[in-house]
């Protein structure tokens, strides 16, 4: 049987691209391929899922902006229970705030005392910097349980029938055969009408990528967070040092989760658990404690992972000069979970302009 879109990748991009896919087209057979033994376990299972409206370039925005309202509209069906809303808080240079504003998709305003209070209460001992203030935005953040939200999408499309979704299949090799594609994976093969690959820090199948546009400076990047005791609930803001390239996010009440700027490059996926090593710890300790000594001290673990990145963080839609309808999705670049529906919509939009 012919389906009318496959999508490799069952992780959060390519859980979005197969929801809205069904969306968008609804008479579509839509087939999703996985490698690992269930949806989302590769890097989207480690993500801590955290959207905020900032844009490392200005080609961001209208992705953060796409994914927002898809986000605002997931939340009002049932897979709105991973979602919740967190306000959040960043720690800026004064001088830094203008250029700030135009990497925001939403208005900022100072904080209040109230809100630098509550800071100071999450992080005792906080250490700022001459020069720094609190800022902050009306419009909330959001946290995902990116992975549960991905195995929601698929499975309950699964279980309508509108997708069938496969996992322990690692494609290895997609050619084209007339005017549709051939997708082989442990000793079975699969056809489509179109093809999006969404296979995150894992390289493409086959020689495929050497079809595709290149992409110049794709690299595949550590990530690591800590786990640290702090008097947090859930209520609370995400603490967000843009200098530092580090957030606190309250993850449940007590304990938080920290995310650092890991500089290991050229790691291979297959390689990593979750698990940190001593220099992710080592790494990630050293880069609390600048802030908030007495939170580094009570960390109690952490995980780490990798994504591929690309020079300017935008993530990428590749195509090929020479195969119509097949686009691949790469470098999420640690924006994977944020991006997502808007990466979808994107993918999609640019299959259609393939045929």
């Amino acid at each position: 049987m012919t389906v009318d879109l496959i999508v490799v990748g069952a992780g959060i991009v390519g859980a979005f691209i197969a929801h809205e896919a069904r969306r968008l087209h609804p008479d579509w057979r839509i087939q999703v391929l996985e490698r690992h033994t269930s949806p989302a376990s590769g890097a989207t299972a480690w993500s801590l899922g955290a959207d905020f409206p900032i844009a490392a370039t200005r080609a961001h925005l209208p992705l953060i902006a796409a994914s927002r309202a898809r986000y605002a509209a997931l939340a009002r069906t049932p897979a709105g229970v991973f979602m919740r809303n967190v306000p959040v808080m960043y720690v800026i240079q004064r001088h830094r705030l203008d250029a700030f504003r135009a990497q925001m998709a939403v208005p900022l305003r100072r904080a209040t005392s109230n809100e630098r209070t509550r800071v100071s209460a999450i992080l005792p001992g906080l250490l700022l910097k001459p020069g720094e203030e609190f800022v902050t935005h009306s419009e909330h953040g959001t946290i995902v349980q990116a992975r549960l939200l991905a195995q929601s999408l698929l499975i309950g499309q699964k279980n309508q029938g509108a997708t069938t979704l496969e996992t322990e299949r690692h494609v290895d090799d997609i050619q084209q055969v007339g005017d549709k594609y051939l997708l082989s994976a442990n000793g079975r093969e699969w056809r489509a009408a179109n093809v999006a690959l969404a296979v995150g820090p894992w390289d493409l199948p086959g020689s495929l990528s050497s079809s595709l546009r290149p992409v110049e400076g794709l690299r595949c990047k550590r990530v690591a967070a800590l786990q640290t005791r702090l008097p947090v609930n859930l209520g609370d803001p995400l603490i967000y040092f843009i200098e530092d390239d580090l957030f606190v996010l309250p993850h449940t009440k007590g304990e938080a989760l920290v995310s650092f700027r890991r500089n290991a490059w050229d790691v291979k996926p297959d390689a990593l658990d979750g698990r940190p090593d001593e220099e992710d710890l080592r790494e990630g300790i050293q880069a609390l404690a600048a802030r908030a000594p007495q939170a580094a001290r009570d960390c109690s673990g952490g995980y780490a992972f990798c994504d591929l990145y690309t020079p300017n963080r935008l993530p990428v839609i590749r195509t090929s000069p020479v195969l119509p309808r097949i686009v691949a999705v790469q470098g999420g670049s640690g924006s994977g979970v944020r991006l997502a529906p808007g990466l979808a919509l994107q993918a999609l939009a640019t299959l259609q302009e393939t045929r």
